[in-house]
């Protein structure tokens, strides 16, 4: 009986050495690339924008014609490259409904932005266009206040943890990000937690985008954006500039809903 005793001891001593050194020698990945699904509840967005409105808008009437002929959701494809130091963001070119090309052009459902920060330098760059015009912005890294919780998730395979964030003034964020993944990068302009963001939800923007595969190759960051005559913009300085142009046509609510849009 004793020897029976001895031998589970044993057994168990050798199982719990052996989880120790794995958890010694884990492999922690400090650069890669990750695919992202960005899913956008059409209906619930466009609905959005139509109650921004007042009920003389033209646009009011444009958005509740195309309510009844737009698709639920549409899922977008995005690719962040990371590196201990940067990060890259990239939207995955697709074909899409004619629908969902015309409000993607307009963005209203994403402005396709390709975006690049340095952790080091604190500096952020993004490109996209707006009505056809290219717009560069460069500023400093976008401020969230987190509140990190003791809620969990698997995402990609990752255990990842929630975080309640607070973006431009009064935008609310819910972030899942995983310490596994020692990086303080994610989707879009987000950052700032211990460890990279795998799942991203902006209830204001009405959509989510989640990890569907994480791959430790050696990343291609893309830290030159836009064109040599494209002009830099700070944040301030584009809604400045396209307040100016478009604030006569859109409420501030509209107005403000896209910029979010543009920034996050």
């Amino acid at each position: 009986m004793k020897m029976i005793f001895k031998n589970i001891l044993l057994v168990f001593v050798i199982g719990l050495i052996a989880q120790t050194t794995k958890a010694q020698y884990a492999y922690f990945p400090t650069e890669g690339q990750i695919t992202f699904d960005k899913t956008v509840h059409v209906k619930n967005l466009l609905k959005r924008h139509i109650a921004s409105l007042k009920d003389d808008n033209f646009s009011k009437s444009y958005f509740t014609q195309i309510l009844d002929k737009a698709p639920e959701t549409v899922v977008l494809k995005k690719k962040l490259s990371f590196t201990p130091d940067e990060a890259s963001f990239e939207h995955v070119k697709e074909d899409y409904l004619p629908l969902i090309s015309q409000l993607m052009q307009q963005g209203i459902l994403d402005y396709q932005v390709n975006s690049y920060e340095n952790f080091k330098t604190k500096q952020y760059k993004a490109a996209f266009d707006v009505g056809g015009s290219p717009i560069l912005i460069q500023d400093s890294l976008l401020k969230v206040k987190w509140k990190i919780t003791n809620e969990y998730r698997n995402i990609a395979g990752y255990d990842c943890r929630r975080a309640n964030g607070l973006t431009l003034d009064s935008v609310y964020v819910v972030a899942f990000y995983t310490d596994q993944i020692p990086s303080t990068s994610g989707p879009g302009s987000l950052n700032g937690l211990p460890g990279m963001i795998l799942g991203l939800v902006v209830p204001e923007q009405h959509y989510n985008i989640y990890a569907t595969k994480v791959d430790f190759t050696a990343p291609v960051i893309k830290s030159e954006l836009g064109k040599k005559k494209d002009k830099p913009l700070t944040r301030k300085e584009l809604y400045t500039q396209l307040k100016s142009t478009l604030g006569d046509w859109l409420s501030t609510a509209q107005f403000n809903l896209i910029m979010a849009a543009m920034y996050l």
